[in-house]
């Protein structure tokens, strides 16, 4: 999965409490069942964003367009969400409307379920970046209205100059920050972290930015192309920075040490700006880069999971227009003052918290990595995999190179 990060539209909502979904889909889903089919003006809708969420967003639209009426099931990201589509799907009861992402993405395409959007007139708001996320052959198959990053969140009383740019100045800073008994970083390792996926970015890079297609073409193999960036980001445990300890910690307990200013860097992704700054408004704090190869900084991050048409969508008129509010104004400013996010549409430019920094047009122009995202097909099963070697890394129960070593044979089980 991706190192959900995955929110809103956004990895945001993984953070989210997934009871109000629990609640709100059988409910929802006898609605459907009782009116979906024989209003043309109902739209049905299945999202892996809580009802919390898209209530709001479903709630605006229909005052603006109080013809239509939008029928929604909830269903928690990633694996529940997309357990829930496939058997949909395979009963042919899946909604107009459906969340197409990194992980389920080839085998919508493949099995002809979503619709060809790219002659919809509104398609042309997406930026380069949206629409080569989700297109094949030039047929365009989900509408992405955000995407996200993950870097290093900086405690600027903490650490009051430069932010190193390269590994070896940042892993250098944390063993004197932890020598003067400051706590100097923490992530929680719960597979890929945004560390450990902005260094496949560099490795990404260093391949001319084709690393995948060379793995999957057979030229490369992940142990090849892995190992260097599995070493790098192993430094933070070999330099004593981390202990396996990091392998049981999750992002509730780090981000308090944070708000709290006991601790001087953490990870997140660009969502989680908010809560830091709703539960420490005085803090002093940036959002950097992660540190990397020769002085060259990189983020993880994707383009967010899109809105997708059912090929066999009871009322396509309806959900077009759904679908073009929500990827259009005023539908798309509206949603970003819900759920903030970075806009990947063309006629909107929100106003976005200053201690983004640079990390708002790097995204914008694609500086970014995700090994979900990038990957050429069995993206769910491959992150499930690289999630697991990751945290047994983490506890030290297998080395850097067994990392690409695993991955290829997980690759290999598929052929």
């Amino acid at each position: 999965m991706s190192p959900s990060a995955a929110d809103r539209l956004t990895r945001r909502s993984l953070g989210r409490v997934a009871a109000a979904a629990a609640l709100a889909a059988p409910a929802a889903g006898a609605l459907a069942a009782c009116s979906g089919e024989s209003d043309p003006n109902t739209i049905t809708f299945l999202s892996w964003d809580n009802a919390e969420v898209m209530g709001p967003v479903i709630k605006q639209f229909e005052q603006e367009h109080p013809e239509y009426h939008v029928e929604a099931q909830y269903a928690p990201p990633v694996a529940g969400y997309i357990q829930k589509l496939q058997t949909q799907l395979g009963s042919n009861s899946a909604p107009d409307v459906f969340i197409i992402t990194a992980e389920n993405k080839k085998q919508l395409m493949d099995g002809a379920f979503v619709q060809d959007l790219a002659g919809e007139s509104w398609a042309a708001n997406l930026n380069e970046t949206a629409v080569a996320t989700y297109s094949r052959d030039g047929k365009l198959y989900g509408s992405a209205i955000s995407s996200w990053a993950g870097g290093m969140v900086v405690n600027r009383d903490l650490v009051p100059g430069e932010f190193p740019t390269d590994w070896d100045g940042f892993l250098d800073l944390c063993k004197q920050l932890k020598s003067d008994g400051t706590v100097p970083y923490l992530e929680a390792v719960a597979g890929m972290t945004d560390t450990f996926c902005a260094f496949l970015g560099m490795q990404n890079l260093a391949y001319g930015g084709t690393m995948d297609q060379q793995i999957w073409d057979g030229d490369l193999t992940f142990e090849e192309a892995w190992t260097p960036a599995v070493q790098a980001w192993y430094r933070l445990f070999e330099e004593g920075v981390l202990d396996s300890s990091a392998a049981g910690l999750t992002g509730d307990v780090v981000l308090p040490e944070f708000q709290q200013g006991r601790l001087a860097v953490m990870t997140t992704g660009s969502w989680g700006i908010g809560s830091i700054i709703d539960g420490a408004p005085d803090l002093d704090f940036q959002f950097e880069a992660v540190p990397g190869f020769a002085g060259q900084p990189f983020w993880s991050g994707a383009v967010s999971p899109g809105l997708a048409l059912n090929t066999k969508a009871k009322h396509p008129d309806a959900a077009k227009v759904f679908l073009e509010w929500m990827s259009t104004e005023p539908g798309v400013s509206f949603y970003q003052s819900e759920n903030q996010f970075i806009s990947t549409v063309k006629d909107y430019e929100p106003e976005l918290p200053a201690q983004l920094g640079d990390l708002v047009p790097a995204v914008q122009d694609g500086q970014y990595y995700l090994p979900a995202v990038s990957w050429i097909d069995h993206n769910d099963a491959l992150s499930g995999e690289a999630n697991a070697l990751v945290q047994q890394l983490a506890t030290g129960d297998i080395e850097p190179a067994d990392v690409g070593k695993g991955m290829d044979a997980k690759l290999a089980s598929f052929q």
